[in-house]
């Protein structure tokens, strides 16, 4: 069996772990015996450890059986539901052996070991499951940081193509991040991300759709199929990239409505749709019907007029959202070389024979300048921008 030194490495911090017994002579023996390999917190009981979680992070949970209370298999399960990301490993007498089961089925435990453990054993065993726990929350940091700003510099490439399409994803995106906020997502990144890729099946629809479908006017019924068909074309070229798979189905089910009324297979339904397909339905048609009518309070009433569509939590997240919206800033105009970073386009820019160059409610970045300023030297476009903030 492959094993983990519990040894640290030299200068590096050593990693915090969670001691958890009802016997205060066990846990200052099991304190001793790891001090010098691991930062050493100690809980004499269930809810006394789920306290200390509250405000301090541990890599690992190691807690006894039999605890009066809470036994160690209801505490590991608590554990896993609200910090999912901590290995739990529960050390049981011989007699416990059908409540270790039970622990590993509702706690999803990452060892359980039989008293006495020898020494050398537990530690090995502690040693693993930190690196464990740094092996996750390494590739965790990898999705909400690396993998993002891949995802942010494929998008931005899309603005070059269909700058409405472009336009579009932001708008949607910061909506579902906002949602996300509201509604106390622990992991945010898969929802954003998921919104971020949704319109990457825009880049098969002629400009002149598009320019519909940014105005919010009627399609016809070809129109109206090749619009269909943008969130499977989006879900499978995002279906290839490792990690992505549970992304690639809630794009694919993002149409969806919450009810189940006129899914057709095995699409799921109410609480079964994955919650960053809920979240994106009501930003994407947030957002379509702001097209179509530019008052909030409007729109609302209309997303709630088909509330079977939506998941009544995200709408209401939603109606809060803006109910409690301060008055955006006025709009400005400003020169090209004053625009800077994170403003917002407040108007579509469009080059001087009309073609849309940067969609409504784009956020400026640094290359999006260097391409306004390259049109500017050209005279395409006029030198003047309106944006907030």
């Amino acid at each position: 069996m492959t094993t983990f030194s519990a040894l640290p490495r030299p200068g590096a911090d050593l990693a915090p772990i969670l001691l958890v017994d009802d016997e205060v002579a066990i846990l200052d023996g099991l304190r001793r015996q790891l001090r010098k390999r691991f930062t050493v917190h100690t809980a004499g009981s269930g809810a006394a450890a789920l306290e200390l979680l509250e405000t301090t992070p541990v890599a690992v949970v190691v807690s006894d059986m039999r605890m009066p209370q809470m036994d160690g298999a209801t505490f590991l399960a608590k554990v896993r539901a609200s910090y999912p990301d901590v290995v739990r490993i529960l050390l049981t007498g011989q007699a416990d052996t059908q409540s270790a089961i039970d622990a590993v089925n509702q706690g999803q435990i990452y060892r359980f070991l039989t008293k006495p453990c020898p020494p050398d054993v537990l530690l090995d065993e502690i040693g693993s499951a930190v690196e464990y726990n740094r092996l996750v929350t390494a590739e965790k940091e990898m999705l909400r940081t690396t993998l993002r700003r891949t995802v942010e510099a494929l998008t931005e490439t899309l603005s070059l193509a269909q700058p409405a399409a472009f336009a579009r994803a932001q708008r949607v995106t910061r909506t579902v991040t906002e949602l996300a906020q509201h509604l106390q997502v622990e992991e945010p990144w898969e929802l954003e991300i998921t919104a971020m890729l949704a319109h990457l099946g825009t880049v098969t629809l002629p400009p002149k759709l598009l320019e519909k479908l940014e105005a919010g006017r009627p399609l016809d019924e070809d129109e109206r199929d090749m619009e269909r068909r943008v969130p499977a074309i989006s879900r499978d070229l995002v279906a290839g990239i490792p990690r992505l798979e549970s992304v690639a189905d809630a794009i694919g089910w993002h149409r969806a409505r919450y009810d189940g009324a006129g899914s057709v297979g095995d699409v799921p339904r109410g609480d079964d749709l994955p919650m960053s397909a809920r979240v994106l339905r009501v930003a994407v048609d947030f957002d379509a019907g702001m097209a179509q009518r530019p008052s909030v309070h409007d729109t609302l009433q209309a997303l709630r007029a088909d509330g079977g569509a939506y998941d009544p939590a995200v709408l209401d997240a939603l109606s809060s959202i803006h109910d409690a919206e301060e008055a955006e800033p006025a709009p400005k105009a400003v020169s090209i070389v004053d625009l800077s970073p994170d403003m917002v386009v407040f108007d579509d820019v469009l080059t001087t024979d009309g073609v849309l160059l940067v969609g409504r409610g784009t956020v400026v970045t640094e290359p999006l300048i260097h391409r306004l300023e390259n049109f500017v030297s050209q005279q395409r476009v006029r030198d003047e921008v309106w944006v907030r903030g």
